[in-house]
């Protein structure tokens, strides 16, 4: 499975470097920075309007990378539950140090996951000699996510390294709801459930959707027409303290034990 992960990854890079060093086809200025390789990763898509012309079509690479995360933190902790971690929690009567093992557990999956990613960013734009800086190339990525007319984007955007904490949030809270719901439904289901939540981010520009926190291309300080995100991190930092203490909640006070919700999958 890593090395599947790894595989997409160079794949992704290398389509990126194809894009990157054909559009100058377009008469473009050929400046590149660092923000313009994060940004075609964590940039999603542009708003979504509603037409008989304009066919809905989500974001592949951004999809990819979620996805990802979500499928290597699928069956661990409730596998861990129908076995070994059962056996624990039945005779050391330990739910909550269980469970929140199992959060730190998440935790550390998303930090290996994006330390990944972001090594092979480094490594793409040390070989391809793209420059370390946060500035994004505008009319450059208006070619690569095409995006229509009605969609502005601003001149000399800088793209800032809160989004990129934003994006490492979002990834550790919806895998975070994903484990919580696995409390209650099988693996496969609350799976199901957040690439729901992932498609409907973007169908949906609102801050009300959380997938938009981490869809950079259409944030307020690119976007002429963005949304601001400055809450996007503390009501991230809520949503994963809500399922911590939601998933205690569950594993002391609930009926049935946690033996009965091992042997019901």
């Amino acid at each position: 499975l890593r090395r599947r992960q790894r595989q997409m990854c160079i794949r992704d890079r290398f389509m990126l470097w194809q894009k990157m060093n054909s559009y100058a086809q377009y008469g473009i200025s050929t400046q590149k920075h660092m923000g313009d390789v994060l940004l075609y990763n964590f940039g999603g898509m542009e708003k979504y309007k509603m037409s008989m012309e304009n066919v809905f079509q989500f974001p592949v690479t951004w999809m990819l990378l979620f996805v990802m995360i979500l499928f290597v933190t699928l069956s661990y902790p409730m596998n861990n539950l129908c076995g070994f971690g059962n056996k624990l929690l039945i005779k050391g009567k330990s739910r909550v140090k269980w469970w929140l093992s199992k959060c730190i557990w998440n935790l550390l999956c998303n930090i290996i996951f994006f330390g990944i990613i972001f090594t092979l960013i480094l490594s793409f734009c040390s070989i391809s000699g793209i420059q370390s800086g946060m500035q994004v190339n505008t009319d450059m990525q208006t070619v690569l996510f095409n995006l229509g007319a009605d969609t502005s984007l601003k001149p000399d955007a800088i793209m800032p390294v809160g989004d990129i904490v934003m994006v490492f949030m979002l990834s550790v809270a919806i895998c975070q709801i994903q484990m919580a719901l696995g409390l209650w439904l099988k693996p496969i289901y609350s799976f199901m459930v957040m690439c729901m939540v992932l498609l409907l981010s973007a169908y949906f520009q609102s801050l009300f959707v959380i997938g938009n926190y981490a869809m950079l291309i259409r944030h307020l300080w690119i976007n002429e027409d963005g949304i601001d995100c400055k809450v996007a991190i503390p009501a991230m930092c809520l949503i994963i303290f809500i399922t911590v203490i939601v998933g205690v909640i569950c594993l002391l006070y609930t009926s049935p034990s946690p033996r009965d919700l091992s042997t019901s999958r």
